[in-house]
């Protein structure tokens, strides 16, 4: 099965396979590109206390205990984080109940980063946490587009999946959790 998974597309840009029968080779495109869909989770830290690169809160530490609970039937392959202690305490618990580390990664190059992300976890599903600002941002650079604003100060409920198939558009999903 392996190998055929890995040779039909071939086959199918070539046109070697299924010439005839438009349905199945459509049903055999979509079967392989939802094999190959990345998907991309994005949210804001959780509720903050104020000052100088704070911590969260009591509710902000529930709201990320609830992310965990979210996400506990999602397969991860990866977290990424600001190096902000907002945003590495609201990813904490999600890495560590997935065991995987958080990766921190730099606000300022989100470009650079969107890029790098679709590259690199093609077919994956990665968590990514950020700010009112970077978060919708990253949503734009990964669908190549300017449709999210950025969220307001006070509010700490959105999450987004961002899906990114082999071929067709990019889907935005917009959650409050």
């Amino acid at each position: 099965m392996r190998l055929l998974k890995t040779l039909l597309p071939l086959l199918l840009v070539s046109g070697f396979v299924l010439t005839s029968c438009t349905s199945a080779r459509k049903a055999a495109e979509e079967q392989f590109a939802d094999d190959e869909v990345s998907t991309f989770i994005l949210v804001r830290h959780a509720e903050k206390d104020y000052g100088r690169d704070p911590i969260l809160i009591d509710i902000g530490v529930e709201r990320a205990e609830r992310l965990k609970e979210v996400l506990k039937n999602t397969d991860l392959d990866a977290v990424y984080s600001t190096d902000t202690r907002r945003t590495q305490q609201t990813a904490a618990p999600t890495a560590t109940e997935k065991k995987l580390p958080v990766i921190s990664y730099d606000p300022a190059a989100l470009q650079d980063f969107a890029y790098n992300l679709k590259r690199l976890y093609k077919g994956k599903t990665v968590l990514i946490v950020g700010h009112s600002n970077t978060t919708p941002a990253m949503a734009n650079y990964l669908t190549e587009s300017d449709a999210y604003p950025r969220f307001s100060e006070l509010d700490y409920t959105n999450l987004y999946i961002v899906t990114l198939p082999r071929i067709g558009k990019p889907r935005v999903l917009k959650l409050r959790f």
